[in-house]
């Protein structure tokens, strides 16, 4: 499949996200960072101040009440509207059945990391990771929505379980970043810490 063949796959499955960049004084802010801090990372969620809190080299992702924290410490940020396109094996494993036959040809298992990084396009890779934050993170902070990145560490990527919201990667100024999903079936959010 050659590169116009898998842009044109991945068009379906382009999704919006925000990023959080600092914010203005006339700016709606929405979030606050401060990666030097245990709660390093405050946004507005669903109606709800939450927290980013390094608890004993642990993350959690917490309520929070805004009021009780000194905002002078951290940087305002506000929200910027971005889109990003599928890593390759997530367009891989969702992929439409011309996608499906593909990978067959190539003795590809649509399941297995490994084996879609195998035949991965590089032409492919160069356009996700243009459109990817923490490819570009200068001045972004975190960012909501859109794709989690592929980690090599994971046998299938969490993105892939279906019980698994992917929220929020944060802390893209330093490692390690940090993935926040919500845990569908438990009600309850998972923090992933990742470094490259």
């Amino acid at each position: 499949m050659n590169i116009d063949q898998l842009k044109e796959k991945a068009q379906p499955m382009i999704r919006k996200a925000q990023v959080f960049v600092s914010a203005h004084e006339p700016d709606e802010k929405t979030a606050y960072a401060n990666e030097d801090e245990p709660l390093r990372f405050l946004v507005k969620h669903l109606d709800q101040w939450m927290g980013l809190i390094e608890d004993q080299d642990e993350f959690k992702f917490l309520p929070i009440n805004l009021e009780s924290i000194d905002l002078n410490k951290y940087t305002a940020l506000k929200e910027k509207n971005i889109e990003i396109y599928p890593p390759f094996e997530t367009l891989m494993h969702y992929g439409d059945e011309e996608i499906q036959q593909w990978i067959a040809e190539n003795d590809g298992d649509k399941d297995d990391l490994c084996s879609l990084l195998a035949f991965a396009s590089d032409e492919y890779t160069d356009i996700w990771m243009d459109s990817h934050p923490i490819y570009f993170y200068d001045g972004i902070f975190a960012y909501q929505g859109g794709w989690a990145m592929t980690w090599p560490e994971d046998d299938a990527p969490m993105q892939w379980n279906e019980d698994l919201e992917f929220l929020f990667q944060i802390g893209l100024q330093y490692e390690p970043f940090v993935e926040v999903f919500y845990d569908k079936k438990n009600s309850s959010y998972i923090c992933m810490e990742r470094n490259t």
